[in-house]
């Protein structure tokens, strides 16, 4: 699919659900996005004052989807994939808020799915984003496991989201037959006592 027909597509989208109001954004197909279907990243924050106005609601922001997992996938799991990042973009330009998948976009997603969008908070081609994990750590304590495609995960530094324990790395094929691995990480500091490591969390 071309990004002219991305265009269109988002336009229509704009027109129907957000009153005309997004201001244009680029939209780019990205051949490194594996972790997750589509991304809208922006280099600054929503209410940025030592950038211009329209750079911070222009060229600041993108939306990438990606081409790896989405090829050869049929038109309306695109078209999902894109108003989900429209909403974020929602939130971004007229919101003036951080995006997130609290209630905010869950209030949007739900209306736009009243209309037939089948908009989801995480999509559902997890076994074509773990086809391209590479390495594995698993938890001594609760035997927890987390993928990556990178390596990211450093023991030193990181502790398991669920009980907190130890990580060590292990071979990726021998994770086969371990319990169930969640997709799409991320990171923050613990904050129950301070600790020189972090606690690996996931955003649902």
């Amino acid at each position: 699919m071309s990004v002219s027909h991305l265009q269109v597509m988002w336009q229509g989208l704009s027109c129907r659900f957000f009153e005309n109001r997004l201001p244009a954004i680029t939209i780019e197909w990205s051949t490194r996005l594996t972790a997750s279907t589509g991304l809208f990243v922006s280099q600054v924050g929503p209410r940025s004052r030592w950038v211009s106005f329209g750079y911070r609601h222009g060229d600041a922001r993108v939306i990438r989807l990606s081409a790896p997992l989405l090829c050869g996938q049929p038109e309306a799991e695109i078209f999902g994939t894109l108003a989900h990042e429209m909403i974020h973009q929602w939130e971004f330009d007229i919101r003036k808020r951080r995006p997130s998948h609290g209630p905010t976009f869950r209030e949007m997603m739900d209306r736009m799915n009243e209309e037939g969008l089948g908009i989801t908070i995480r999509h559902q081609l997890n076994e074509t984003v773990e086809a391209w994990n590479r390495y594995a750590w698993q938890c001594v304590r609760c035997g927890m496991i987390y993928h990556r495609q990178r390596r990211t995960v450093v023991p030193a530094r990181h502790l398991c989201s669920r009980c907190r324990g130890a990580l060590v790395e292990i071979p990726l094929m021998s994770s086969k037959s371990s319990p169930p691995t969640l997709v799409e990480p991320c990171v923050e500091h613990s904050m129950e006592k301070p600790c020189p490591r972090e606690q690996l969390c996931f955003d649902f």
